[in-house]
């Protein structure tokens, strides 16, 4: 039987980790974490406040350096080839959008340093874009000038709008009205079925239940359980019928998360 070349085997990943540590001085962000995220899948990155979530996304993106380990996407090391960024979408916890541009102006920035060729096509993609988000009305408004909901939206915008082969968003839903989630929902959907892939961090844990295929937990920068949304239902000793916020505390346990006992009964 032919076996394949390590060179196809890394490639049949979109996203690598392995044993990536990353600290702030002394605070340890990241400490040895591995996973991969494989086309196809919908993947929750789940965790309790401070366990590495977004410190993991910001070193595959390009945003943090790590201190040591391995973190490829598309088959290409993060910190030596750059040119997955066009292949990516990357939405952060926080936005920073500019306040005195309007929202074609900052869609039509964003497609010309995502790749979208200048000129015709990129008026088409803003225009295209900017009607799914439902922003055609303010068009000539600054974005200082519009809710968090609408900037939300733009911002989910910004992260489609060159067509990505992967999409790794920090909490999307986190303002979104449910029209919004619906259409950020079937563009993941749309994308994942043409072969991509999308990872989330979230603290929805129903919403990671119901949405995605596949998740990560980590804690204290580790991971310690991934695989299929109902693998890791049988990792913690329950059934398929069963939550993964169910699953999340049993693996995680309610006193890492809250810091009190499981039980308060006397």
């Amino acid at each position: 039987m032919p076996t394949r070349s390590k060179e196809h085997v890394e490639n049949s990943f979109l996203l690598r980790i392995e044993d990536l540590w990353k600290s702030y001085g002394r605070i340890m962000g990241v400490a040895g974490l591995s996973m991969k995220v494989s086309p196809g899948e919908i993947h929750g990155l789940i965790g309790p406040n401070g366990a590495g979530k977004t410190t993991t996304v910001k070193c595959v993106v390009g945003l943090l350096k790590p201190d040591r380990g391995n973190i490829t996407v598309f088959g290409k090391d993060v910190n030596k080839d750059y040119s997955y960024k066009r292949l990516i979408g990357y939405l952060p916890e926080s936005p920073a959008l500019p306040d005195y541009l309007t929202p074609g102006e900052f869609l039509g920035y964003v497609a010309r340093i995502r790749g979208v060729e200048p000129g015709e096509e990129t008026r088409r993609k803003v225009s295209e874009y900017m009607s799914l988000f439902e922003l055609d009305e303010y068009e000539n408004r600054f974005i200082i000038e519009l809710s968090k909901g609408l900037k939300q939206r733009l911002a989910l915008a910004t992260v489609f709008i060159h067509e990505p082969k992967f999409v790794i968003m920090d909490e999307p839903f986190i303002g979104l009205d449910p029209d919004g989630q619906r259409l950020v929902k079937n563009l993941v959907k749309k994308m994942v079925n043409d072969g991509g892939a999308t990872l989330i961090c979230t603290h929805m844990l129903d919403m990671a239940d119901r949405f995605c295929t596949h998740s990560t937990i980590i804690n204290k920068g580790r991971s310690i359980a991934s695989g299929s949304v109902d693998a890791i239902k049988t990792m913690a000793g329950l059934n398929p019928s069963n939550t993964l916020e169910e699953a999340f505390f049993k693996i995680v346990g309610v006193e890492e998360v809250y810091g009190v006992p499981a039980s308060t009964d006397t």
